[in-house]
């Protein structure tokens, strides 16, 4: 009997609030994803500091884009994107880098 108080304790089994319950179980509101256009045409991302970084767009949607770097240099935040040959280009933002692919968000 020692041996099951030491695991499962003496207490009264603790009750999960309604707030807990009602959290996990409200529907979270699914919104679709842009379509997105398959290429693999060249790209480059330019810097704060000038440095210029070239890429290869793997897919993109008016809202972004996904490139693939020779290397896996971090991305800063903010790049100014220039992917003229599916015209896409301006100032983007770095939603996720993993690798050497990183998720670009277009402003503006």
């Amino acid at each position: 009997m020692a041996l099951i108080t030491r695991i499962f304790g003496k207490g009264k089994p603790s009750i999960v609030g309604t707030e807990r319950f009602r959290k996990a179980t409200t529907p979270v509101e699914d919104h679709p994803r842009p379509v997105r256009a398959m290429v693999y045409r060249e790209a480059s991302v330019t810097y704060e500091s000038g440095y210029v970084r070239k890429g290869i767009v793997l897919d993109y949607s008016d809202t972004g884009v996904r490139l693939r770097f020779q290397t896996n240099e971090g991305l800063p935040r903010l790049v100014t994107l220039n992917a003229r040959s599916v015209g896409v280009q301006g100032v983007a933002e770095v939603i996720w880098q993993k690798g050497s692919e990183a998720g670009l968000k277009l402003l503006g």
